[in-house]
């Protein structure tokens, strides 16, 4: 059941992952069997659920305030202990920004040996100085006692001075807080434009919880569901998998704006790429109906698998898959393994250029 459908109920339940995760309703893996084996889904297909983390910056990391000058600039080109030197002097002046910066090398153990201890004290000076970007990472550290003693109150005070400074990833991580902490349309409605301001700043997440309250919300001054694939494009052109999925499904089915059952299926394909199981679960039911496409049973068959082997359960996939021969499964499955290497190696590169 897509998020919006849940969100009208006001029946929510959070799930916490991590210390960092919540998500603004029941989560539960979306099984749609949709019986048909014509060009056109008989009902609409279901995307995934939202299950949106507070967001801790690119790779999971804020990158280094530009305002520690020739410092970030030795940091941007590798030279980690030339900026460490560089950005000391600064540093013990006062300057938030150098302080910042030194506080990410030793964090990430950048050509010195990796003290968390360290980089916290930095992080505490540059916040105490004003530096958003230092509040918004201190605030993360604090909400979730990772290697700070938890304190949700001073994390959370920390989170909305970056953000009232404008900083993207604290206004998107403010409205997740006010959002679990009261979960319901009056909640969401107080949140609601810090959601605006990170998704005009080009956060995913927050542009897929623009999509859900543009398609169905309530009591708000929204519901649109033009508005709501447009912010859904966003989103997936920004790389969330559920967005990819999501538009696939408002594309296959028409929603929004026209069919398009080939936009869908490459959409699908990204997030499959990516290793999202409802995505290849969704592959497989087009090339095994010819949906978009010519009907293919050997590669329906292969996504199938892959969906299989990660727990997503289709019993109509799997009478499908059952009554090849035995040749064309045995193609199946060497497809499936096949695509399987690939998306380890597409993730392995992004680990690595990371």
């Amino acid at each position: 059941m897509p998020l919006v459908s849940m969100l009208k109920t006001a029946n929510f339940k959070l799930l916490a992952v991590a210390g960092l995760t919540f998500a603004f309703a029941a989560s539960g893996q979306t099984q749609t069997q949709n019986q048909t084996e014509t060009k056109t889904y008989t009902k609409p297909i279901e995307g995934p659920t939202l299950a949106t983390p507070l967001s801790k910056g690119t790779d999971g990391q804020p990158a280094p305030d530009v305002g520690a000058g020739s410092a970030y600039g030795a940091f941007q080109r590798g030279y980690y202990l030339t900026a460490l030197q560089l950005a000391l002097p600064r540093a013990d002046a006062g300057d938030p920004a150098a302080q910042t910066l030194i506080a990410e090398i030793y964090w990430n153990g950048l050509g010195v040996a990796r003290d968390r201890k360290k980089a916290v004290e930095w992080y505490r000076f540059a916040a105490d100085a004003g530096n958003p970007q230092a509040q918004f990472f201190l605030g993360n550290l604090l909400l979730s006692g990772d290697e700070v003693e938890k304190d949700k109150a001073a994390g959370e005070e920390l989170m909305k001075k970056a953000a009232k400074k404008g900083h993207a990833r604290a206004n998107f991580n403010l409205a997740q807080i006010l959002t679990a902490r009261r979960p319901t349309w009056a909640g969401f409605k107080r949140a609601l434009p810090l959601y605006e301001k990170a998704a005009e700043a080009g956060i995913a997440d927050a542009q897929y919880a623009m999509a859900n309250i543009h398609a169905e919300a309530q009591g708000v001054p929204y519901n649109d569901d033009k508005i709501a694939r447009k912010w859904l494009a966003r989103s997936a052109r920004n790389g969330l998998e559920a967005a990819q999925v999501e538009l696939g499904v408002w594309m296959a089915n028409g929603r929004g704006g026209p069919k398009d059952e080939d936009g869908a299926g490459r959409w699908f394909a990204q997030a499959a790429a990516k290793g999202n199981v409802l995505a290849q679960n969704r592959l497989a039911r087009m090339n095994a109906f010819g949906i978009g496409k010519t009907a293919d049973p050997i590669t329906a068959s292969a996504w199938h698998v892959l969906a299989s082997r990660a727990g997503y359960s289709d019993p109509e996939m799997d009478r499908l898959f059952q009554s090849l021969s035995t040749i064309d499964k045995k193609r199946a499955l060497e497809a499936a393994d096949q695509l399987s290497q690939r998306i380890k190696t597409a993730k392995a590169s992004i680990r690595t250029r990371g």
